[in-house]
Order: structure tokens, then sequence, then C-alpha cells
């Protein structure tokens, strides 16, 4: 298991660890059932709800970083460029893209990109979080 980066070292440009996972259809069952989803084109066109693919590649990003308590997930601006389909593999790249002290605070903008294994784009954006100095 890779050592988890302390958010105090992570700079501009630092690029962590691309992450594959398989959208299986246990993580998308459990997804839809969450959120409520009975749209049926999921499970008819085995389609994968893209926030679903947010989730996981952002759970793969943090998974490699330690935040602290207090830490806040202000935004985020995602683009859902292709479909992805149940039990596809996908490789997750991210990078901080801005990290700036305001005052008691670090505010850190990570860049995702989610890719097919046919490299294509599935999702890209942002997304921000606001961390305690400590």
């Amino acid at each position: 298991m890779q050592q988890k980066i302390e958010y105090k070292k992570l700079i501009t440009g630092y690029e962590f660890a691309p992450t594959s996972f398989i959208l299986n259809s246990k993580a998308v069952m459990s997804y839809l059932k969450a959120t409520e989803d009975s749209n049926r084109i999921y499970a008819d066109d085995k389609i994968a709800p893209p926030m679903v693919i947010a989730a996981l590649a952002m759970s793969a990003m943090s998974a490699q970083m330690e935040l602290p308590p207090g830490t806040i997930h202000v935004s985020q601006e995602l683009k859902f460029m292709n479909i992805a389909h149940i039990d596809e593999t996908l490789t997750s790249y991210a990078e901080i893209i801005n990290k700036t002290e305001r005052g008691k605070f670090h505010m850190l903008t990570f860049g995702i990109d989610v890719q097919n294994q046919n490299k294509k784009t599935v999702i890209s954006g942002e997304t921000c979080f606001i961390l305690p100095l400590s």
C-alpha cells in the first residue's frame, strides 16, 4: 500500500499516482440505492451514473493524502464527456492545480481527469478544499 502524503507537502503541480478501478455493478447499485435513483437506463443499458464515477475518482485521490480534521469541500466543477458502462475499467488522474494560504487556512484546488480503457476522457474537472493551518 502506498504511503499517504501529508497535505502540507502538496505543492502546485503535484501529480497523484494514477488509480484504476472497475465500475462494478455492486458499486453502481449501492450508489443508486443511496441516492434513491430508480432510472431504468442504468440497469437496462448497463450505464454508470456520472456521479458514481466522480465519487470513486475523489475517493481514489483522497486515499493518497492525509487531510486534517476541519477540512471543508467547498466546490467542484465537473464535465461529463463520455458514457461509462458497468464493468468498464477507468483510470483516475489527479493533480494539485493551485495551493494558496489565506489567513489561517490553505486552499487546495485539484484537477481530476478520468479516462476509460481506450484513453477517452469520461470526466474532467476541478474540486476545491479549505484546510485549516496547524
